[in-house]
């Protein structure tokens, strides 16, 4: 008996122990796939103090948001009033509207004379990545009566309208508002945790819920790491203008995956969807024969989940690295 009730005592003191060391109750299971050498310390006690414990924040997107996605070259005569178009809805409503610059074309390979560097011309900086490429080949390509005819180009969050993902320039901001006006389908929390040391590199943390259960097709995740505000030359109506900013540059995917992480009940904890990242910032896109870096303030993330049937995207937010 006496045996008994001493052992009874020890398990509740290491209960008890256990407890008082577990300051965040997430994650339900970790994500060993991190590179948990982004972290300069110990990783249990990123696990235990910097994991995120979603059920504390708020969610900061209660409304649906909307991505453009512009396909667009720096070759391309015509893509800079295509670009103005696309940042003049994004400054009308900033924090629900976001831009991707995607430097692809509708061909077998997804580039063409608008995305190639052209040293004789001055078109110097390599703004193409594989990502990107992919789908400018998927969708201009690929896909049939897609509406992708050339560059420019864009997609309002994906909506189809009439068999077409690609209405003219001229109706996106029409179009924009009408996605912002529909009720939201899925829910997107995130976090960011940033580390300069020792290897420039986030971990990012982020929670899904569908709102809608009427969604049957399957859902992914896609986390597109973005570049702000590069000087650099662009063909504007056939001026090479060495100056041009080109804005919300898609440098491709965090994880390598054009069409992301499908959503599945191995991610699946008390009805919500749980995806963790590990990313190393690249250095900044130059000139060829120029050495850049990474700047962690001229770059952010935007998550987006997609319907992988219809391929419309029924919410994106964006996080900043820094700030």
């Amino acid at each position: 008996m006496k045996r008994s009730f001493f052992a009874l005592l020890t398990i509740v003191a290491v209960l008890l122990s256990s407890c008082d060391k577990v300051e965040n109750p997430f994650p339900p299971k970790v994500n060993t796939d991190l590179d948990t050498t982004i972290y300069a310390g110990n990783w249990s006690d990123y696990v235990a103090n910097e994991w995120p414990d979603f059920s504390s924040i708020p969610n900061e997107n209660p409304n649906r948001n909307v991505l453009i996605e512009d396909f667009t070259g720096h070759n391309c005569s015509y893509c800079p009033e295509a670009g103005e178009i696309a940042h003049a809805i994004h400054a009308s409503n900033p924090l629900r509207v976001f831009v991707a610059s995607i430097h692809a074309s509708n061909t077998i390979s997804g580039t063409s004379s608008f995305q190639d560097i052209n040293t004789a011309q001055g078109y110097t900086i390599d703004f193409k990545n594989a990502n990107g490429l992919e789908l400018g080949k998927y969708f201009g390509y690929t896909l049939t009566n897609s509406g992708f005819f050339g560059n420019p180009a864009g997609t309002i969050s994906r909506t189809n309208d009439g068999g077409e993902y690609f209405p003219a320039s001229g109706s996106w901001s029409t179009k924009t508002n009408t996605v912002l006006a529909s009720p939201l389908k899925v829910a997107i929390k995130a976090k960011l945790n940033y580390f300069e040391l020792p290897k420039h590199g986030f971990f990012l943390h982020t929670e899904v819920e569908k709102l809608d259960n009427t969604l049957a097709n399957e859902l992914a995740m896609i986390v597109y790491i973005m570049e702000d505000s590069l000087v650099g030359p662009q063909n504007v109506t056939n001026v090479f203008t060495p100056d041009y900013v080109h804005r919300d540059i898609m440098r491709g995917t965090i994880d390598g995956q054009t069409w992301g992480r499908s959503l599945t009940s191995t991610m699946l904890n008390s009805g919500k969807y749980y995806l963790d990242y590990s990313f190393i910032l690249p250095n900044q896109l130059g000139q060829a024969g120029v050495t850049t870096t990474h700047n962690a303030e001229n770059m952010h993330v935007l998550i987006y989940v997609y319907d992988k049937v219809t391929l419309e995207i029924y919410q994106v937010i964006k996080q900043k690295i820094i700030g």
